[in-house]
């Protein structure tokens, strides 16, 4: 099952037999996976591991130097001693700061390559910019979202009833501007929020052309997308406020214990 199989490749008149390892699409597959990746660990830095994602984040104070070289180098002997191989070609490097001068760290290095320094990195599919504004993010998805509209312009001249039309709306382009929308949605400005209502209207105005936007909602069950990003993101946190083993519990402050009668109670203290 595991040892001595081979994957035969053939480009133009050219064959190639390479041993290969757990075959896809296995049950065991993913335990055998994360069997493998479950002892990485980088002393003196915070890490993530999700699936084949390995993210290494460091605190540097003003004025220190950063010890990330020695982080990486460690990964590095660890993935080399399980038999893995880092892709440094996919390794980036991103620095986020909000000094009025950014500080210079020296390059860092993965088998003798030179990781790229990016301004936006994509992470588990968010575009997380080094000013950490959501700009580049929602450009990316209103890019996406907007590509999908010439499928529901297609599915609408082959006279698909507007119930389906509403369906493949909801499913294959509005989730595209709700994914991991807790993360961003407190962050959008105005002018941001307004260009992914855009992508609604124009959906809409696709299945219902001769509806008016204001009555579309009670025509076909949408609702406002800022108002859809509110409620997702205010569920998220009731979910971790009333459960302490939620993995985000700890991420929340002390409870507020004040015996004092305020105007505006607060259930959790000001962090400080």
């Amino acid at each position: 099952f595991l040892k001595f199989r081979k994957q035969r490749i053939k480009l133009a008149n050219d064959c190639k037999s390479e041993w290969i390892g757990v075959p896809q699409g296995t049950k065991l597959g993913p335990w055998l996976f994360v069997l493998m990746i479950e002892d990485i660990k980088v002393t003196n830095t915070d890490l993530w591991k999700y699936v084949d994602d390995t993210t290494i984040a460091e605190p540097v104070e003003k004025g220190e130097i950063s010890n990330i070289q020695t982080a990486v180098d460690e990964l590095s002997e660890m993935s080399n001693r399980s038999k893995f191989q880092l892709n440094e070609r996919k390794c980036k490097e991103i620095g986020i700061s909000f000094a009025r001068y950014q500080p210079q760290f020296e390059p860092i290095y993965i088998n003798d390559n030179e990781i790229e320094v990016v301004k936006t990195v994509k992470l588990l599919g968010l575009n997380i910019s080094s000013d950490l504004k959501w700009n580049c993010h929602v450009s990316k998805i209103v890019k996406k979202a907007s590509t999908r509209l010439y499928f529901l312009k297609q599915l609408k001249r082959a006279k698909v009833a507007e119930k389906e039309l509403v369906i493949y709306y909801i499913t294959c382009i509005r989730s595209i501007t709700e994914y991991a929308c807790p993360v961003f949605h407190n962050g959008l400005s105005k002018y941001l929020s307004i260009d992914l209502e855009r992508i609604q209207k124009r959906a809409l105005r696709i299945i219902y052309p001769f509806t008016s936007y204001m009555q579309m909602p009670l025509k076909c069950v949408t609702y406002h997308p800022y108002m859809t990003l509110e409620t997702l993101t205010t569920k998220l946190f009731e979910e971790i406020c009333s459960d302490p083993n939620h993995k985000l519990y700890h991420l929340l402050s002390e409870i507020n214990r004040s015996a004092v009668n305020l105007r505006n109670s607060r259930k959790f203290n000001v962090p400080t």
